[in-house]
């Protein structure tokens, strides 16, 4: 019996889901950090979240295309990656701008 290849329909929604995220991201932070640094303080920490969920569901759909034998793990591995990579971003910029910016 042949093995069942995985199709690319899954890496390129989030890849292109991660690269809205980004964009997306990082506009809204440059055009409130060009208002005021308040302002882009604020949209980085609020965008923190949505950005590092597309960038590591990308990553996790991306890994679990070449890695995964069973559908069930290409499916929700990427979800539960930009979960972690949200909650990880979120921690990141809390920390900097908490602790290190300050200090600038």
């Amino acid at each position: 019996m042949e093995e069942e290849k995985p199709g690319w329909g899954m890496p390129i929604a989030w890849l292109a889901l991660g690269l809205l995220f980004l964009c997306g991201g990082g506009a809204s932070v440059a055009i409130a950090a060009y208002g005021s640094e308040t302002a882009g303080v604020q949209a980085a920490t609020f965008a923190a979240g949505p950005m590092g969920f597309g960038a590591a569901g990308a990553l996790g759909a991306l890994v679990t295309h070449f890695v995964a034998k069973g559908a069930g793990a290409r499916m929700v591995a990427p979800a539960g990656c930009g979960c972690l990579g949200a909650l990880a971003a979120l921690a990141a910029t809390l920390v900097f701008f908490g602790a290190i910016f300050p200090a600038l």
